[in-house]
């Protein structure tokens, strides 16, 4: 095949000749026509183009970035501030329902002192001492207000009174009280159904039931659980007939002549915000 090739082009050189000529001619007229005329200058600097693109595209980036992180930092500031905006206006409202609150407690507690006695002083709790020999509450009222030593003290939640303890220490402005749940607390009890008698005092904490002693063993029989116990006026300390509490359970010991009486107290020391100091006659505290 390559004789026959090379013999056909000499014997028509001249013929192939022009043919590639023609050939050639045409291409460069059809390029001519289409501008795909290349040129070294416009080659450099279409070269050139490409890469200023490409570097500012580089920077348009990294500067929209930049201004994205400033965007990004200043609305996190925005949103911080907010946040404390937020969180101061929370606290205000519950400033606000605090106050209403306890604004709702005085007005209650004005009403109740307006249907109460005359010879009771309303005193709000400041402080409760667990430290101590004995526990104490303290009050804000004091001798300058008529307060003095083995008062009786009564508090009111819901609609019952309930006794809270008496009085033990007074100074001008403020004073001091024994509750019912210390140990050193003794109150003489009644049920008030059936009648018996006991003796009452705390077990040291003020989440713990008390206990009522030395009630007569015949009783078992005649004592339920939820009976009313009150004061029972003996002694002349604690007014007759204030609710100390209700009855929890029944310990009868077979080697005991009495009976142990569980009792929940009617007042939860743990909620306790308002007392009120009985006032007794002045001869009565003396000869306590």
């Amino acid at each position: 095949m390559p004789g026959l090739f090379e013999g056909f082009v000499g014997k028509h050189k001249r013929g192939v000749t022009l043919a590639v000529l023609v050939l050639l001619s045409l291409f460069s007229l059809l390029v001519s026509n289409r501008t795909l005329i290349i040129q070294p200058k416009e080659v450099g600097l279409s070269i050139m183009s490409f890469f200023q693109k490409g570097f500012s595209g580089v920077f348009r980036w990294i500067g929209e970035t930049a201004g994205s992180i400033r965007l990004l930092q200043q609305a996190r500031e925005e949103l911080a501030a907010v946040n404390l905006k937020v969180q101061a206006l929370d606290q205000t409202n519950r400033d606000i329902i605090q106050l209403r609150r306890e604004n709702q407690l005085l007005r209650e507690q004005i009403d109740l002192i307006h249907s109460l006695p005359a010879d009771r002083i309303s005193a709000e709790v400041i402080a409760k001492d667990h430290d101590n020999l004995f526990s104490t509450i303290t009050v804000n009222k004091g001798s300058r207000h008529g307060v003095r030593r083995d008062m009786p003290v009564v508090a009111y939640q819901g609609d019952l009174e309930g006794l809270v303890g008496k009085v033990v220490a007074v100074s001008a402005g403020s004073a001091q009280i024994l509750p019912l749940y210390d140990p050193q607390c003794q109150v003489s009890a009644r049920l008030e159904r059936s009648r018996y008698e006991g003796l009452i005092n705390g077990q040291g904490q003020d989440r713990q039931n008390i206990l009522m002693r030395y009630v007569k063993k015949i009783a078992v029989d005649s004592i339920e659980y939820g009976d009313l116990v009150v004061t029972a006026g003996l002694g002349g300390l604690y007014p007759k007939g204030i609710n100390v509490g209700r009855i929890r359970d029944i310990l009868a010991r077979g080697y005991e002549t009495s009976l142990l009486l569980e009792i929940e107290p009617i007042i939860d020391f743990s909620r306790l915000e308002y007392v009120y100091i009985l006032q007794l006659e002045p001869e009565v505290v003396e000869a306590q």
